[in-house]
Parts: C-alpha cells; structure tokens; sequence
C-alpha cells in the first residue's frame, strides 16, 4: 500500500514538473535574450538591444515577461512586436536621448460627487472665463482655476487628452454652462482646449481682496480710490461697495447675494521698491510666504488664499526677491470704510523672478493686534 501511495507521488511529481517547471532554452544572440519554457507557460528574460531611428545602436530593453495561453506558442520574434509596441523611442540624433516608458499608467479616478446643484444656479449666456490654470484631473471631467484672478472655482465635464497635466494653463471652449453665485462655481461642459498664452503684466495690482469682519452684523461702505484704473471687480464696484458684513465675514449685497470677500484688480503708477526685502528659492517659497503673511497678521484662510493664488507664478524661478510695500502701495490704492475699522491691516507683495541668489537687506515684519471691527486686505504683483 505505501509502495502504490510513493509512486502515486511521484507521478504527481513528474505530471507538475512538466506542466510547470520551465526549461531553459538557448540565448538569443539579440543581447542576450533567454526563454525558459513549462508546458502550460512561457517566460522570457528579455535583454535585447534595439535600434534608434537616425541614431546608431541603441539601448537595451530589459525585461522579464510571462507569457500563457497562445502567447506561449509564439516565436520570440513575434512576441517581440509585442514588446516593442509599448516602448517610446525618441527621434533623435543622439541614440543616448531615448525613453522606455512603463505601459502600467496609474488609473485615472472618475469624480462623481455633486460640484453644484444644476436646478438652483444661473445659466448665463456670456463668457465666465478666459485663459484657465488646470488644479485636478480625473477621467471624466478636469478642475481649473482662473489665469487672470477671479474668485470662481470651475468643474469642466469630460475626458481630458494625455498631452495635459495639473498646472498648465490652457483656453476651452465650452457649452452649457452654470454658476452658483453662493459657492463660488462654476461648471461647464468642455468642447476643445488648446495652450494659453495670457502673463501676468508687471506692475498690475493682481486680486487684491478685502476682508470685513465686524464685531456684529452691520452695513459697511467701502470706497477705493487708485492712482490708475480697475481692471476688474467683483461684486461690482459701482461707486463703491456696499454690503452688509457678518462677524465670520460673509458679505452680503442688497440683492441678497454673497461674497467671502471684496475682490479688485487694477492698473497703478506706483513704482515699487526693493530696498530691503527677502531673496527666496523658488522652492522655499510656499514655507517663506507661511511665515511671513502670519508675522504680518493674516490669520490661516487668508494665508491659505494668498499662497494658492500667488505659488504657481512663483515656485518654479530659481529665486524669488519679495518685499511688502508699504506707503507706496496705500498712496496709491487709498481705501476709505464707513464705519471706520479698528483695525485695518494691508497686506500687498511685490516680487521679482531672479536667477542668481541676491543679497537686499531683511525687511522687518509686524502687525497690528486684531481688535474689534477688523479689515484685512491683500495682494501682489510682479516687477519686471
């Protein structure tokens, strides 16, 4: 009995041996491409050299691929089509500048939760928005905010090609669109995108936004008086803003509608200085501009806005030599609020791109304590 139970496992031995031991077959003279072959599978030890178009020779393609079912009975020439077809090789004069790129691309997740409700917000009929920056990007739909500051946040429906990443700055055409004046949103439908080309120009106040925040509930006056000409505004200036502020700083107009904040953009003949400041490495910049807005008194949402907007412009120079203006940014920009804030702090950066560090001396940074009826406005430009 124990005789018939050891040649029973062995069989069993023998039959698993053939149908899942491979056996090594002769090297390919490729570059030294190996197969190894079971019965029921196929392994390749790919190290082949392959050719670079208008180069000469080429790099090697390394790699170790199991192959089943009818890929398994294919010749190795065949199935290196198949390799070769998920390899990028670069046209090029130098047989050095090649790239094989990995065909497992990370899945792109679909987004499915409610960006706006469609039954409540507006359909207006005129262009909400011009050169866009991209934030997110899933499969069916991409996030973007505005090249040119504007306080909206914009959801575009559909699949966006490959050849666009988070960060470039792009032009769309789009269709059936709505906006949700309480959020801040925007959502469309997207036809074509194509590069954008808009920069910011040097020496333009860029979203400048005001902060109101009362001790209660009251009605405020505001009335900016710049040495040049706005550009932009929103909600509209008209003579002034005029809204009615809540502690937590949500504003208010007279048709009900309401505002995080008081937005403008505009022209100056300001010329700014840079006679003491900071130089920072464009790296260094989002952790610099943390510590310096708190020092000048902006609490955690307003230093949050500023960096969002104001990092992209700024992360990717070498070096960036900041300085905050002071009475030359106020004399140019007069702000007059009615009732009059116990507090007002302004906060307004001017910056210039540099390739090299520079040495300015350290400006010094305070502000006021925040007491009672506070407003705090910020915003930026760069000098060129």
């Amino acid at each position: 009995m124990k005789k018939i139970m050891l040649v029973s496992i062995i069989v069993i031995v023998l039959i698993l041996a053939v149908l899942f031991v491979p056996i090594p077959g002769d090297m390919y003279r490729d570059g030294g491409t190996r197969e190894y072959v079971a019965l029921t599978y196929k392994i390749v030890d790919w190290h082949r050299l392959y050719d670079v178009p208008g180069g000469e020779g080429g790099p090697v393609y390394e790699n170790t691929v199991v192959y089943f079912g009818e890929n398994k009975n294919k010749s190795i020439d065949e199935l290196w089509q198949m390799e070769s077809a998920k390899i990028d090789i670069k046209n090029t004069d130098d047989p050095q500048n090649t790239e094989v790129d990995n065909p497992e691309k990370p899945e792109i997740p679909e987004y499915n939760d409610v960006w706006l409700d469609k039954e409540t917000a507006e359909k207006p009929e005129y262009s909400l928005f011009g050169d866009i920056i991209i934030t997110e990007i899933y499969s069916n739909c991409f996030f973007a905010r505005t090249a040119v500051p504007m306080p909206y946040q914009i959801k575009l429906n559909g699949a966006l090609s490959d050849e666009w990443c988070v960060g470039d700055q792009v032009v769309c055409t789009y269709e059936n669109a709505y906006f949700d004046r309480q959020t801040q949103r925007i959502e469309v439908d997207f036809l074509t995108v194509e590069a954008g080309v808009w920069e910011a120009e040097p020496d333009v106040c860029y979203k400048p936004v005001i902060y109101l925040y009362p001790e209660k509930e009251i009605d405020v006056d505001v009335y900016l008086t710049l040495d040049g000409g706005l550009t932009c505004t929103y909600p509209a200036y008209n003579d002034g803003w005029h809204v009615t502020a809540s502690p937590e700083g949500t504003l208010t107009d007279k048709d009900g509608q309401t505002y995080n904040y008081l937005y403008w953009e505009g022209e100056t003949y300001a010329k700014y200085g840079f006679s003491e400041g900071f130089c920072v490495k464009g790296e260094d910049t989002a952790k610099f501009l943390e510590d310096a807005l708190s020092a000048l008194g902006l609490n955690r949402r307003e230093v949050n806005e500023f960096i969002v907007y104001w990092l992209p412009l700024m992360q990717e120079n070498p070096y960036n030599i900041i300085s905050f203006q002071t009475d030359v940014y106020t004399d140019a920009a007069k702000l007059e609020i009615f009732p009059e804030p116990d507090t007002l702090i302004r906060v307004f950066m001017a910056y210039k791109a540099s390739d090299s560090y520079v040495e300015i001396p350290e400006q010094v940074l305070n502000a006021p304590e925040r007491n009672g009826f506070t407003v705090v406005e910020w915003g930026g430009t760069e000098v060129k």
